[in-house]
């Protein structure tokens, strides 16, 4: 890869930001999961698992709220974070420089040395 790309800092600053917003969802989502796994570890408890933290609706998943068996706030804080990331990760992709690389015919090599500096940044 040639020295010659510039990456700008603050470009690798939204990615990373984006980054870290994407896993703030996903975490959220996968302790929400990880706490109804232990609490149903049977098999079974399929159903218990899926709806947790709420209760089962009691004639099963027909009679369910149609948009999530979530409770509202807990729905509410995962929509949250899901908008915070998709709009941190727009803002990284609307960076100038991403343009400017294309415009000067070295993205492929631009996106390498971006992907580099990010490794380096969330290394460090």
């Amino acid at each position: 890869m040639p020295d010659d790309i510039a990456v700008p800092d603050d470009l690798v600053d939204l990615q990373l930001a984006a980054r870290a917003a994407q896993r703030a969802a996903a975490e959220f989502s996968a302790a929400i999961a990880a706490q109804a796994r232990e609490r149903f570890p049977d098999p079974e408890q399929w159903l218990e698992r899926l709806c947790w933290p709420a209760d089962p609706p009691a004639g099963g998943l027909q009679d369910g709220p149609a948009t999530s068996l979530w409770p509202q706030e807990l729905v509410e804080q995962l929509t949250r974070l899901r908008e915070e990331a998709v709009a941190a990760l727009r803002l990284a992709g609307a960076h100038p420089a991403f343009d400017e690389a294309r415009t000067a015919g070295n993205f492929p090599k631009f996106l390498t040395a971006l992907h580099k500096r990010i490794t380096e940044a969330e290394a460090a």
